[in-house]
């Protein structure tokens, strides 16, 4: 059964927090512990697929926390699409590889559909959310061994580099993945203005993403972002 609002247990899905019930941490957590029996047992590919349709359903954990309404807060695949797509204008001149960005990408959160969208909020620290997300990622990539190697293989290379910001790929990604979360940012502040969403969300602070953004051409989009924002809610950028 899925419910929209409350976590589940090991056998369902939160639509903010993924498979795994955060209120039940232990230092053995494990994917298998936490990914529903029915999808754990069904062969590869199919058992990973089923495991992306989390991606689809999970709302970003910082909306609901700061008041969006669950019926338009931003899934985990909304987040990685919209950047994945923006990955087709990577910078020709400096030879970034389009694809890969985009693979990168669409891999970054993945480990997400199994461990949730964890945020300072919950009760678990960095270290350990890492380390599930890392286990997640080498636990699919085995499942999918079997059936494509060379596909197992480029999951868990995308999935490093961008954590790890070995290569220019991955730190462009990694700038696009703060501008797709301002570019969100914006487009919730200017529905609170036309009163789609409700008035008291003030995501304001979330602006402080953009003092991490060093690639020029990103830093270029999201000043075009504010000057847009300034425009329609009729007010400077203060955070």
């Amino acid at each position: 059964m899925i419910s929209s609002t409350n976590q589940l247990s090991a056998s369902s899905v939160d639509n903010a927090n993924g498979i795994a019930d955060v209120d039940s941490i232990t230092p053995l957590w494990t994917p298998e512990a936490v990914i529903p029996p029915d999808i754990l047992k069904l062969p590869a590919p199919l058992s990973f697929f089923r495991i992306l349709r989390y991606l689809k359903m999970q709302r970003r954990t910082g909306w609901l926390n700061h008041g969006i309404r669950v019926e338009t807060a931003e899934s985990i695949a909304d987040h990685m699409y919209r950047m994945a797509v923006m990955c087709l204008l990577a910078p020709t001149e400096e030879k970034l590889d389009s694809r890969k960005c985009a693979m990168i990408a669409l891999v970054h959160d993945l480990a997400e559909a199994v461990v949730g969208d964890l945020t300072p909020m919950d009760p678990v620290g960095a270290e350990e959310k890492h380390r599930r997300e890392r286990e997640t990622i080498l636990y699919l990539a085995n499942q999918l061994k079997p059936v494509n190697s060379s596909a197992s293989a480029e999951l868990t290379a995308c999935y490093f580099e961008y954590e790890e910001q070995t290569t220019p790929e991955g730190r462009f990604v990694k700038d696009l993945d703060k501008f797709e979360f301002l570019l969100q940012t914006a487009e919730y502040e200017m529905d609170v203005k036309a009163r789609t969403e409700s008035k008291d969300v003030d995501i304001r602070s979330f602006w402080y993403a953009k003092e991490k953004i060093t690639h020029p051409l990103v830093k270029e989009w999201t000043n075009q972002l504010i000057d847009e924002r300034t425009q329609v809610l009729g007010e400077e950028l203060h955070y």
